[in-house]
């Protein structure tokens, strides 16, 4: 059975053993404006897994958007828990105020601050052909507003390299573009093409022209607010802003108003003035460690192959510390690279092979496909650095490939050792596939750096593991004890006590 909820009802519908509640939210007025059956393909998309959420469009041709104009959303509910409840309410009108300000809220723009959201969260928001009503700003008021939540969104929603920029080109735009619409003469502005007349204190507009000057100031008192508002949406973001770039012009056209062609055009002249082109046309950088040498390295090329434009891919060599770009040798410190990446991949390496690694913000692969992990293990030091190196990584990782059914059971038990089989990830994705999956050709891995998405536990308070001893040395002990069956045995009573706790946390 496949339910909608507008906030009164709430059914659920069957999907690989979970149950999800799609939600349907809608800016006031616009209850009736898309048909039974649009709301079933929108519905059947969600329900297979090929988005999070559908909003409804001109023209949105079934594409992937950061933010496009919808009176209509319809969502999976679980990709709202981490979306503020205020949020949704300024969409829905029932919110009466702007956050930090003493304006009402503009829910059209507030819908497309929650898309934006849901994309930074990780949640895909498809976009399939659908109406929506005419904007209608008929007073300054209303334009102030409309203004103010603009620059609100643009100041939380990207990250710290690009905010700067983003809130540059949208105070000028919407400044510039209310000049234009009251036609006010800007030229007297400008002291350089009219000398003269500097006595004169004053210049006429109409109060239309003002509006998008009053809006930002709005905006800047509740600066404040605001800013507590960034931490939150920063700290839950699991996305890097480069993988979000390539739908970001659109994005932000949409967000400013400029929408016919003309508009369209004078944003990109103040995009290119601002210095703003680069950073929306730079490459993901996907960062790979792995041996000099042999499978491992075959298989870290085939990547850089795979991942194909759009992409760029450095190389470290764990062997020797070297790091490379399309062949070429560069000159620049090995602990600077962490930081330059937007998603990290190790493969049959460690995170001693690249300082700073483990502390990094970017989504982190550890790709394990090319080992036996088993005899990894029992051949290491007695030491057992390399049971504790697996263990930091599989703390760590975002995504965990494994070289066989087999040893994806091993690594379930390492990552269920470590809480990483919790709640938050059992919600999101029952068959865990997202957090540790086999991965022959490499297809799942190219796809994830692709679109890098860090793991649904990754912003949960970081696990204090126990005093007693960890459950790689326990694996090791049960391999030589007893060989992997007493392992594999262990291994799955573990998988099982977490599925059921997990299963009884959800109820």
């Amino acid at each position: 059975m496949v339910g909608l909820t507008d906030g009164r009802i709430a059914n659920v519908v069957s999907l690989m053993g979970r149950g999800v509640v799609i939600t349907t939210i809608t800016v006031p007025g616009a209850e009736t404006r898309v048909n039974s059956e649009l709301r079933e393909e929108a519905v059947a998309r969600i329900e297979s897994g090929a988005a999070h959420a559908v909003c409804f469009t001109p023209q949105g041709g079934g594409r992937w958007v950061l933010a496009a104009p919808a009176d209509v959303l319809l969502v999976d509910a679980a990709a709202l828990e981490r979306i503020d409840s205020e949020l949704i309410a300024r969409v829905r009108g029932t919110a009466a105020r702007v956050r930090g300000t003493a304006w009402p809220a503009d829910p059209r723009t507030a819908m497309l601050d929650l898309q934006w959201r849901l994309n930074l969260n990780g949640h895909r928001v498809l976009a399939l052909d659908g109406p929506t009503m005419p904007r209608d700003v008929t007073t300054v008021g209303e334009e102030q507003c409309r203004v103010a939540t603009i620059l609100t969104a643009l100041t939380i929603l990207p990250g710290s390299s690009l905010r700067g920029l983003l809130t540059s080109v949208a105070q000028m735009y919407v400044v510039s573009s209310a000049l234009h619409s009251a036609s006010v003469d800007t030229t007297a502005l400008d002291l350089q093409r009219s000398p003269g007349g500097d006595d004169v204190a004053t210049l006429s507009m109409p109060a239309s022209g003002l509006a998008a000057g009053l809006g930002l100031d709005a905006a800047l008192e509740g600066i404040e607010a605001t800013s507590r508002e960034r931490a939150s949406v920063q700290l839950r973001r699991r996305v890097p802003d480069r993988a979000l770039t390539p739908l970001m012009e659109p994005a932000l056209a949409h967000l400013v108003g400029a929408e016919s062609a003309d508009d369209r055009a004078r944003l990109s002249r103040l995009l290119d003035i601002c210095g703003m082109r680069s950073a929306l046309n730079e490459p993901l950088h996907v960062l790979v460690v792995a041996p000099d040498k042999g499978p491992a390295r075959e298989r870290a090329e085939r990547l850089a192959q795979r991942v194909g434009a759009g992409v760029t891919v450095r190389m470290v060599g764990s062997d020797t510390g070297q790091v490379l770009e399309a062949g070429a040798p560069l000159k620049c410190p090995l602990h600077e690279q962490p930081a330059w990446a937007d998603v990290i991949v190790f493969i049959a390496a460690t995170f001693d092979d690249l300082p700073g690694a483990a502390r990094a913000e970017a989504p982190l692969v550890v790709d394990l496909s090319t080992l036996d992990v088993v005899t990894w293990l029992l051949e290491g030091p007695p030491s057992g650095h390399r049971s504790a190196a697996l263990q930091a990584m599989v703390t760590r990782a975002d995504l965990v490939l494994a070289a066989d059914v087999r040893q994806r059971d091993l690594l379930l038990g390492a990552l269920a050792g470590q809480v990483r089989v919790n709640a938050a990830v059992y919600d999101e994705d029952p068959s865990l596939m997202s957090l540790v999956r086999t991965d022959d050709e490499g297809r799942a891995l190219a796809e994830f750096c692709r679109r890098p998405v860090r793991a649904a536990d990754s912003n949960l308070p970081p696990f204090v593991p126990p005093t007693k001893p960890g459950d790689l040395a326990k694996a090791v002990k049960y391999l030589r004890e007893g060989g992997p069956s007493v392992l594999a045995g262990r291994v799955m009573g573990r998988i099982r006590r977490v599925t059921r706790q997990a299963a009884r946390t959800t109820r």
